[in-house]
């Protein structure tokens, strides 16, 4: 008698070698623990590193409001030394206008005055430009000598001299002069 077996050839050795079943259910069960493992450690690594974000822009924020404070208080610290700066140099010129306008006074022949004064305040020089009215050419004339001859005005410029007849018939002559003044240090 012939044996004729209608199993397949797989089953058989399935049949035979069961082990083999069970190597391969094992490989698969190992395969998926270690990739179940591997997913597992990603994902608690991930949350930590979330966790440690989330710590950090916290952190961050905190910290962003410490310099945004140290911005204004930097910037109102450049305020309070702006107005330093422009009060040192106030209280350095404060008296620069009152000697240069006694020595002004000083310096002006009698039957002269003065129209307008302009400054320019420099750190040791002023440049003034003024406008003044005079009765004749002799008073200018000694207002120039007299600047010329003055340590505290240098390089004097006269322009412009023109006469007029005022109200009461009396001849004037207008001028302008452009003079440095030597700032002075009150002692």
């Amino acid at each position: 008698m012939t044996k004729i077996n209608l199993i397949p050839k797989e089953q058989i050795i399935k049949e035979e070698h069961p082990e083999i079943t069970f190597l391969a259910v094992g490989a698969v069960a190992i395969i998926v623990v270690i990739l179940g493992y591997g997913y597992t450690s990603k994902m608690t690594k991930r949350a930590a590193l979330k966790k440690e974000i989330a710590t950090v822009e916290k952190k961050l924020a905190q910290l962003q409001t410490v310099i945004d404070q140290i911005a204004r208080i930097k910037s109102q610290r450049d305020i309070v030394n702006a107005k330093k700066t422009a009060l040192e140099g106030l209280i350095k010129t404060r008296l620069l206008y009152p000697m240069l306008m006694e020595d002004i006074v000083k310096t002006l022949p009698s039957g002269m005055w003065l129209m307008n004064l302009n400054t320019k305040t420099g750190d040791a020089i002023t440049g003034l430009t003024f406008g003044a009215v005079a009765y004749d050419n002799y008073i200018i004339a000694d207002l120039l000598q007299a600047l010329e001859d003055s340590k505290l005005f240098q390089k004097p410029e006269i322009s412009g001299i023109t006469s007029s007849v005022g109200e009461k018939g009396v001849q004037t002559k207008q001028f302008s002069i452009t003079v440095d003044y030597v700032n002075q240090v009150w002692k």
